[in-house]
């Protein structure tokens, strides 16, 4: 299997999830709280996204997509229950195969997302005033084992703000 697919199926996981643990999310998700910070805006949100591996090389999201999700409690919620925390993360590759209940399309359809560039840059422009996650996951294959895993930090934007974010574990 290739890296881009193994890549790709990681990306899918973080915002969907897949066969594992049964999560059940308490809070009820506001598609109009997302819709809103979803909406255009005056703010940039701009970085990378990178890896150290124990070797020493760097491993980026160059080709991969990166999620900017509305923070909401239904996120919020998710967050946690991903990265122990909503407010910085990494979970290995492994630790992340867990599914959602409920799991409204909405959640996903509401979250925009780009492409890193092939120096592992990604850039969302016009972004509502308002609250955030950041998350990438980045994976690579050694042995026909996927190695890597997902990142997550939250962030903040208003009044036009340009902001760089540089996520790594």
């Amino acid at each position: 299997m290739s890296t881009k697919i193994i890549a790709g199926l990681c990306a899918v996981l973080v915002l969907t999830g897949c066969a594992g643990q049964v999560i059940p999310i308490s809070r009820e998700f506001h598609a109009e709280e997302a819709r809103r910070l979803a909406a255009p805006g005056p703010n940039i949100i701009s970085g990378s996204a990178l890896i150290r591996q124990q070797g020493g090389g760097v491993v980026t999201c160059a080709g991969l997509p990166i999620n900017l999700i509305p923070k909401t409690a239904y996120a919020t919620e998710r967050m946690e229950a991903i990265w122990g925390n909503s407010v910085k993360g990494y979970a290995p590759v492994y630790a992340m195969q867990m599914t959602f209940t409920p799991d409204p399309p909405d959640y996903h359809q509401l979250a925009p997302h780009t492409r890193c560039d092939a120096q592992g840059n990604f850039q969302f422009s016009n972004v509502a005033d308002g609250e955030f996650y950041l998350v990438s996951v980045i994976t690579w294959v050694v042995a026909r084992h996927a190695q890597g895993g997902g990142m997550m930090q939250a962030i903040s934007v208003s009044g036009g703000e340009a902001k760089e974010v540089v996520l790594s574990p």
